[in-house]
């Protein structure tokens, strides 16, 4: 059911004819001039019970470019993105039909030298369609983005996407945020948010707070047996600069980050120690490259504050050490890990321009580092979600030796 068409070579577009024009074209298809669809197939005009002016084939028509036709939802979603696309100030034209009809564009969107096919796809497709159709496009210098139905949420994660909600009537379109939560609205804004301001691959953190974990310990040394704090970068909450916050959380698997010759603590160590020391804590343990007779290796290691003893990664990670989770607000300045960085979203200029999409992969450690890891994306605010260091005093009230 195409909502395109050509009467007497003009192109007429069903949706937003008015009541009286629609009328002339059914007296003119009636009185015998030809109506071609945009797929190249013979139609008529007629309207549906939901009010939706559109065309139809004949009855022994054979489309191989509308099979078994299209879905009231699929007509009224192309309207919709049509007039909103051209809202936002782009030219749009439903059912845009490639020179040899090997294809046609639900709504081809231009500006310029700018050109998107937005496809809509409300019944199931494969991910191997889903890719097959975006290569097509992409073959002919043309951008796509599609609109898919929840139904096909994971086949069409393949290809740049936003999924579909909502009732007839009534429809959402949810695009990405880089904290796993969409960005949902009604079509016209979801259609100039994506065609004015763009779905980003990279999102440009500020840290604005982070999260410490701190174990109380002994030191090991018999002359010493001070109790000291071992400490760790644990999780970062960051602000993004199109206005993103969230968390990137951490999750490093069992011994990653033993025995590193390098770490991310190095480098805020010189932000975090004088923070540490006004806490009401014992004395933080400090960084230094020594060499382990234990571990037969040299590796950068915490050291007692007091006799400088290496107090040795294997007690502190993997002996019953009692570690707990501070918050630390404010900016840190520290290298992020380039892969982490990469979260498509939704990127609206706030007035601090847009994010970064060449972010430089940082020399030496960078968050998270250590040899397995991975990194979740939570719209949690450590914040929210922690207790603060304890001030001088406080201690018995949050932790005993």
């Amino acid at each position: 059911m195409p909502l395109a068409a050509y009467l007497a070579g003009e192109r007429i577009e069903a949706p937003f004819m008015g009541d009286s024009d629609w009328e002339d074209v059914r007296q003119r298809c009636k009185a015998g001039e030809p109506l071609t669809m945009s797929c190249g197939q013979p139609g008529k005009p007629r309207i549906s019970k939901n009010g939706l002016k559109h065309f139809y084939h004949h009855g022994l028509a054979d489309c191989a470019l509308h099979p078994g036709g299209e879905s009231a939802d699929h007509l009224e979603m192309k309207s919709v993105v049509a007039a909103a696309a051209r809202e936002a100030g782009w030219e749009a034209v439903i059912e845009q039909a490639a020179p040899d009809r090997s294809w046609i564009a639900d709504v081809m969107v231009t500006r310029g030298t700018e050109k998107w096919a937005l496809e809509i796809q409300f019944s199931r497709q494969d991910a191997d369609e889903f890719r097959r159709r975006q290569e097509r496009y992409e073959a002919e210098g043309i951008r796509c983005f599609w609109l898919a139905a929840e139904v096909n949420r994971e086949a069409a994660a393949v290809v740049p996407s936003a999924m579909i909600g909502g009732e007839s009537g009534a429809r959402t379109i949810s695009l990405p945020g880089p904290f796993g939560s969409p960005v949902t609205a009604g079509p016209a804004d979801a259609v100039l948010n994506l065609l004015n301001h763009g779905i980003e691959q990279h999102i440009e953190p500020v840290v604005r707070a982070y999260s410490l974990e701190t174990a109380m310990v002994k030191c090991w040394r018999e002359s010493c047996k001070r109790w000291i704090t071992a400490w760790r970068l644990e999780n970062l909450q960051v602000e993004t600069r199109c206005g993103y916050t969230g968390s990137l959380v951490a999750v490093h698997h069992f011994d990653s980050r033993d025995f590193l010759v390098d770490r991310i603590e190095r480098v805020i160590a010189a932000r975090v120690m004088p923070i540490l020391k006004q806490a009401d804590l014992p004395a933080p343990m400090f960084l230094a490259t020594r060499f382990s007779k234990t571990a037969d290796r040299s590796y950068l290691g915490y050291c007692c504050p007091f006799c400088n003893s290496l107090q040795g990664d294997t007690p502190l990670n993997h002996a019953s050490v009692n570690w707990r989770s501070y918050v630390v607000e404010g900016w840190l300045p520290l290298p992020i890990s380039k892969g982490v960085l990469a979260r498509e979203h939704l990127c609206v200029d706030v007035g601090r321009g847009r994010c970064n999409q060449e972010p430089v992969t940082p020399q030496g450690p960078a968050f998270p580092d250590g040899n397995a890891h991975w990194v979740r994306a939570v719209t949690e605010l450590l914040g929210n979600e922690l207790p603060s260091l304890p001030r001088r005093g406080e201690r018995k009230a949050h932790i005993k030796p």
